[in-house]
Protein backbone atom coordinates (compact mmCIF):
# COMPACT_ATOMS: atom_id res chain seq x y z
CA UNK A 1 0.00 0.00 0.00
CA UNK A 2 1.19 3.29 -1.00
CA UNK A 3 1.69 5.93 1.50
CA UNK A 4 -0.29 9.20 1.48
CA UNK A 5 1.83 12.46 1.09
CA UNK A 6 0.83 13.59 3.88
CA UNK A 7 1.88 10.88 6.01
CA UNK A 8 4.74 10.74 4.09
CA UNK A 9 6.04 13.75 5.01
CA UNK A 10 4.65 13.37 8.48
CA UNK A 11 6.57 10.31 9.04
CA UNK A 12 10.13 12.02 7.45
CA UNK A 13 10.16 14.81 9.77
CA UNK A 14 9.19 12.09 12.69
CA UNK A 15 12.08 9.91 11.53
CA UNK A 16 14.80 12.31 10.69
CA UNK A 17 13.38 14.36 14.63
CA UNK A 18 13.14 10.56 16.18
CA UNK A 19 9.83 12.21 17.36
CA UNK A 20 6.17 11.12 16.44
CA UNK A 21 4.18 13.96 18.37
CA UNK A 22 5.21 17.60 18.81
CA UNK A 23 3.72 19.78 21.07
CA UNK A 24 4.15 22.83 18.70
CA UNK A 25 4.42 23.63 14.97
CA UNK A 26 7.58 22.10 13.68
CA UNK A 27 9.80 24.25 12.37
CA UNK A 28 12.95 22.44 10.44
CA UNK A 29 16.40 23.43 10.23
CA UNK A 30 18.01 23.73 6.97
CA UNK A 31 19.59 20.52 7.22
CA UNK A 32 16.59 18.82 8.64
CA UNK A 33 14.78 20.01 5.53
CA UNK A 34 17.12 19.04 3.43
CA UNK A 35 16.82 15.30 4.59
CA UNK A 36 13.26 15.73 5.10
CA UNK A 37 13.47 16.75 1.25
CA UNK A 38 16.13 13.90 0.37
CA UNK A 39 13.51 11.79 1.55
CA UNK A 40 10.41 12.24 0.35
CA UNK A 41 11.88 12.83 -3.24
CA UNK A 42 13.26 8.93 -3.02
CA UNK A 43 9.69 7.94 -1.85
CA UNK A 44 8.44 8.99 -5.34
CA UNK A 45 11.59 7.56 -7.18
CA UNK A 46 10.72 4.18 -5.84
CA UNK A 47 6.75 4.66 -6.02
CA UNK A 48 6.06 4.30 -2.29
CA UNK A 49 4.15 7.61 -1.76
CA UNK A 50 0.99 8.39 -4.09
CA UNK A 51 1.45 10.60 -6.88
CA UNK A 52 -1.82 10.63 -9.58
CA UNK A 53 -0.43 8.78 -13.10
CA UNK A 54 -0.32 11.65 -15.13
CA UNK A 55 1.14 13.10 -18.06
CA UNK A 56 2.37 16.12 -15.89
CA UNK A 57 2.77 14.00 -12.93
CA UNK A 58 5.55 11.75 -15.08
CA UNK A 59 7.31 14.94 -16.47
CA UNK A 60 7.67 15.86 -13.14
CA UNK A 61 9.28 12.71 -11.74
CA UNK A 62 11.42 12.34 -14.95
CA UNK A 63 13.14 16.18 -14.32
CA UNK A 64 15.18 16.17 -10.74
CA UNK A 65 14.80 19.73 -11.18
CA UNK A 66 10.48 19.35 -11.11
CA UNK A 67 10.78 16.54 -8.87
CA UNK A 68 12.90 18.80 -6.37
CA UNK A 69 10.90 21.73 -7.00
CA UNK A 70 7.11 20.17 -6.33
CA UNK A 71 8.61 18.64 -2.87
CA UNK A 72 9.96 21.50 -1.83
CA UNK A 73 6.06 22.56 -2.16
CA UNK A 74 4.80 19.83 -0.86
CA UNK A 75 6.88 20.20 2.61
CA UNK A 76 5.70 23.53 3.05
CA UNK A 77 2.47 22.84 2.09
CA UNK A 78 2.14 19.92 5.11
CA UNK A 79 3.85 22.28 7.50
CA UNK A 80 1.54 24.93 7.51
CA UNK A 81 -1.91 22.17 6.88
CA UNK A 82 -1.30 19.40 8.73
CA UNK A 83 -2.29 19.68 12.17
CA UNK A 84 0.23 17.29 13.36
CA UNK A 85 2.79 19.42 12.31
CA UNK A 86 1.61 22.96 12.62
CA UNK A 87 0.38 23.06 16.65
CA UNK A 88 -2.76 22.00 16.20
CA UNK A 89 -4.46 24.99 14.52
CA UNK A 90 -6.76 24.62 11.52
CA UNK A 91 -5.21 26.43 8.54
CA UNK A 92 -6.51 29.10 7.70
CA UNK A 93 -6.51 30.90 4.28
CA UNK A 94 -4.52 33.97 3.90
CA UNK A 95 -6.31 35.77 0.76
CA UNK A 96 -9.30 33.72 0.64
CA UNK A 97 -10.88 34.31 -2.96
CA UNK A 98 -7.41 35.58 -4.27
CA UNK A 99 -7.41 33.13 -7.07
CA UNK A 100 -11.31 33.78 -8.56
CA UNK A 101 -11.63 34.34 -12.18
CA UNK A 102 -8.49 33.06 -12.49
CA UNK A 103 -9.48 31.40 -16.05
CA UNK A 104 -11.64 34.30 -16.66
CA UNK A 105 -9.61 36.33 -19.72
CA UNK A 106 -11.20 39.60 -18.80
CA UNK A 107 -9.89 38.66 -14.99
CA UNK A 108 -6.18 38.22 -16.70
CA UNK A 109 -6.23 41.74 -18.34
CA UNK A 110 -7.67 43.49 -15.26
CA UNK A 111 -5.08 41.62 -12.82
CA UNK A 112 -2.59 42.42 -15.49
CA UNK A 113 -3.39 46.14 -16.17
CA UNK A 114 -3.25 46.69 -12.32
CA UNK A 115 0.19 45.62 -12.01
CA UNK A 116 0.86 47.82 -14.71
CA UNK A 117 -0.49 51.13 -12.70
CA UNK A 118 0.41 50.21 -9.49
CA UNK A 119 1.00 53.12 -7.56
CA UNK A 120 -0.80 55.43 -10.13
CA UNK A 121 -4.55 56.75 -9.57
CA UNK A 122 -5.80 54.35 -12.34
CA UNK A 123 -5.19 51.59 -9.73
CA UNK A 124 -8.62 52.89 -7.92
CA UNK A 125 -10.79 52.27 -11.16
CA UNK A 126 -9.27 48.84 -11.85
CA UNK A 127 -9.68 47.65 -8.66
CA UNK A 128 -13.32 48.55 -8.70
CA UNK A 129 -13.75 46.43 -12.06
CA UNK A 130 -12.09 43.50 -10.83
CA UNK A 131 -14.77 43.44 -8.13
CA UNK A 132 -17.27 43.77 -10.66
CA UNK A 133 -15.96 41.19 -12.59
CA UNK A 134 -15.48 39.36 -9.35
CA UNK A 135 -19.39 39.76 -8.32
CA UNK A 136 -20.55 38.82 -12.04
CA UNK A 137 -18.80 35.51 -11.90
CA UNK A 138 -19.92 34.91 -8.77
CA UNK A 139 -23.59 35.67 -9.83
CA UNK A 140 -23.00 33.31 -12.68
CA UNK A 141 -22.62 30.49 -10.86
CA UNK A 142 -25.05 31.24 -8.50
CA UNK A 143 -26.93 31.02 -11.29
CA UNK A 144 -26.10 27.74 -12.39
CA UNK A 145 -27.35 26.39 -9.46
CA UNK A 146 -30.81 25.01 -10.46
CA UNK A 147 -33.10 23.94 -7.46
CA UNK A 148 -36.14 21.71 -7.72
CA UNK A 149 -39.45 21.83 -6.97
CA UNK A 150 -39.24 19.58 -3.93
CA UNK A 151 -36.11 21.64 -2.36
CA UNK A 152 -38.27 24.77 -3.22
CA UNK A 153 -41.35 22.85 -1.32
CA UNK A 154 -38.89 22.41 1.71
CA UNK A 155 -38.28 26.05 2.62
CA UNK A 156 -40.46 27.56 5.54
CA UNK A 157 -43.28 29.23 4.25
CA UNK A 158 -41.85 32.73 5.36
CA UNK A 159 -38.58 31.81 3.28
CA UNK A 160 -40.88 31.28 0.24
CA UNK A 161 -42.92 34.21 0.82
CA UNK A 162 -39.71 36.32 0.91
CA UNK A 163 -37.81 35.15 -2.02
CA UNK A 164 -41.18 35.27 -4.33
CA UNK A 165 -42.14 31.60 -4.41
Amino acid sequence: MKNTQRNAVFAAICNIRNMTEFDSAVVLTKDERALVHQMVCEGFRSGSIEFENTPANAEKLASDSKLSAYVSGLISNWLRKDTRLNGGSKYEIKNPGSRAGQSDEQMKTLRALRKQFEGTDKVAVIDAQIEKRKSELAAAKVKSVELTQDQIDALPEDVKQALGF
